[in-house]
């Protein structure tokens, strides 16, 4: 039976995202299996959070746990935003 997957944690969470500016839409995963019908402003958006989180999760590394990465964190609330509870 096909589970379905909230389209935010797809694209947040679901691998490398490829992006068609000309045509539209946006394919997720290395080898494109999943094809998502969307404006590619919002791929543009959810790859700039992955980022962000990625900056983000490189600064606590580098600071031996001294910093810490919780639920008061500005791309942590943006990202809690976007997913289902």
């Amino acid at each position: 039976m096909p589970q379905q997957v909230p389209l935010f944690a797809l694209l947040l969470f679901g691998g490398q995202l490829t992006i068609n500016h000309f045509a539209g839409g946006i394919t997720v995963g290395k080898e494109g299996n999943i094809r998502l019908k969307a404006w590619s402003r919002i791929g543009i958006l959810a790859n700039q959070l992955r980022r962000l989180l990625d900056a983000r999760l490189a600064e606590v590394i580098e600071s031996s746990g001294e910093d810490q990465i919780g639920k008061n964190d500005d791309i942590v609330t943006a990202m809690l935003t976007l997913l289902p509870p």
